[in-house]
């Protein structure tokens, strides 16, 4: 009695609730983004990175008897010829007052050397973000809400609390904002813990680079944990970067990765601030 394809009763359903729950979050967090552009900010914390960096040499994968009959793409391979690691340790300084916002870093320690920098340049070699802990307005404050298509796609748990998964697209390319990703939020308060940016969208990226092994595969994530939080505020706990590249055969190869951890938070001013 019903035609194929049709939707059952529960699957409407389903589609029904999950539209009520996004309307629910894409209102609760807009109001945390305003919260958060409202607030006056003053604090420290320890940086800690880990960069490493990968070359390859090419090599030839086949027989001289095989050469011939064997596709260009399938002659040559790449293989690990260096691996570079810097480590760092920075004093992460942000003060917001009003309309402004400031960073400062003091470089205290390079590949286990104790330094003292005021005033030091980030020095990871590449995919630099600035002032993280207000990530979530460019993808869910009121205003950049009219500009992206949303929608829930899956569950998880992240450090034992439930978190709804809803990406996030933008309706136009814009040259102002024009990313994409995917959103975690936590299922009983609406707050922030994890951001993922689909690497598309990244200014100057490109999916496919050419090598001597030949045209490879690029894949880049980039993802930003929420976990410590001060006065309903959420700030950057971790943050992951790999750059990977893969051969037509399907073999992986690391380029470049930075892990940061963010620790030894000490707050000064995270409130409202009051005009009067």
């Amino acid at each position: 009695m019903f035609a194929s394809g049709s939707l059952s009763f529960s699957q409407e359903t389903t589609k029904e609730n999950d539209q009520a729950k996004l309307k629910e979050i894409l209102e609760k967090t807009a109001d945390y983004c305003e919260r958060l552009k409202k607030m006056a900010l003053h604090f420290v914390c320890h940086e800690n990175i880990d960069e490493k960096i990968f070359t390859y040499k090419r090599v030839e994968t086949v027989s001289a008897d095989q050469f011939r009959s064997a596709t260009p793409s399938s002659r040559v391979s790449l293989r690990l010829k260096k691996k570079k690691e810097n480590l760092y340790v920075y004093d992460y300084q942000m003060i917001k007052k009003g309309g402004k916002k400031e960073e400062k870093r003091t470089l205290l320690k390079e590949n286990k050397k104790e330094k003292h920098e005021e005033n030091a340049e980030l020095k990871i070699q590449r995919f630099k973000a600035k002032y993280l802990v207000y990530g979530p307005i460019g993808f869910l404050s009121s205003s950049w809400q009219n500009h992206f298509n949303y929608e829930i796609v899956g569950t998880e748990d992240i450090e034992g609390r439930k978190t709804i998964i809803i990406s996030a697209s933008p309706k136009k390319q814009r040259e102002e904002n024009y990313y994409s990703g995917k959103i975690w939020v936590a299922e009983n308060d609406f707050s922030i813990l994890k951001i993922e940016w689909d690497p598309k969208y990244i200014k100057g990226y490109e999916e496919e680079v050419s090598s001597a092994a030949g045209t490879l595969e690029r894949t880049l994530n980039w993802v930003v944990y929420y976990e410590v939080e001060k006065n309903g505020v959420r700030f950057p706990s971790r943050q992951l970067i790999e750059e990977i590249y893969k051969t037509i055969e399907g073999n992986q190869h690391p380029k470049y990765t930075v892990s940061v951890v963010y620790d030894n938070y000490k707050f000064f001013i995270v409130e409202y601030e009051v005009k009067y």
